[in-house]
């Protein structure tokens, strides 16, 4: 428990905080196995991005949006793990102006030091906190995962009904007053 007194003003920030200190000690613990199984220039920024890779492959705009960075950023570290050969840039199928960054198979073995390391950190948490304990932070991040993002929807639905009927400062308007 916190014996910093909460203001009404001040955000609740701390579940928040700690899941996203809970991520980047994971990244560091990431960062250190991948170097140590022969991949020493892996980043904790590639690690975000390729935790996001798929097996078919992405496209930049898809990381950039999944990642909450901008198309820069991801293009930089795409970059950087081409010239490590881990990545590359392929033929979108689906529109030939596009591309697709997709794991070469110089990254395989990093994808399975990383999925053995995860495995061991939530064998780790239930060890520390017991198996039901994890279930349940499982089950109810879950449920909040589903709830915010139906949240998210209903009010990005909300904004673009109320926004087709809202007179804009600019168009038609804005004529009528000139």
């Amino acid at each position: 428990m916190s014996t910093r007194q909460e203001s009404e003003d001040e955000p609740r920030t701390g579940i928040l905080g700690r899941m996203r200190s809970i991520e980047r000690a994971v990244h560091r613990e990431m960062q250190e196995q991948l170097a140590h199984g022969g991949y020493p220039r892996v980043r904790i920024p590639h690690i975000a991005l390729l935790a996001h890779m798929t097996s078919a492959g992405r496209r930049l705009t898809e990381f950039a949006e999944l990642m909450q960075v901008t198309k820069s950023a991801v293009s930089q570290l795409v970059s950087d793990l081409e010239r490590q050969g881990l990545v590359e840039r392929v033929p979108d199928p689906t529109d030939g102006r596009a591309a697709l960054i997709r794991a070469t198979s110089a990254a395989d073995e990093g994808f399975r030091i990383a999925r053995k390391r995860l495995a061991e950190i939530e064998r780790e948490w239930e060890r520390q906190i017991g198996p039901d304990r994890v279930a349940e932070l499982e089950a109810t991040l879950e449920e909040l995962e589903h709830w915010q993002e139906k949240l998210l929807a209903t009010r990005r639905h909300a904004r673009i009904r109320d926004g087709a009927r809202r007179p804009t400062s600019g168009g038609r308007a804005a004529a009528k007053k000139l």
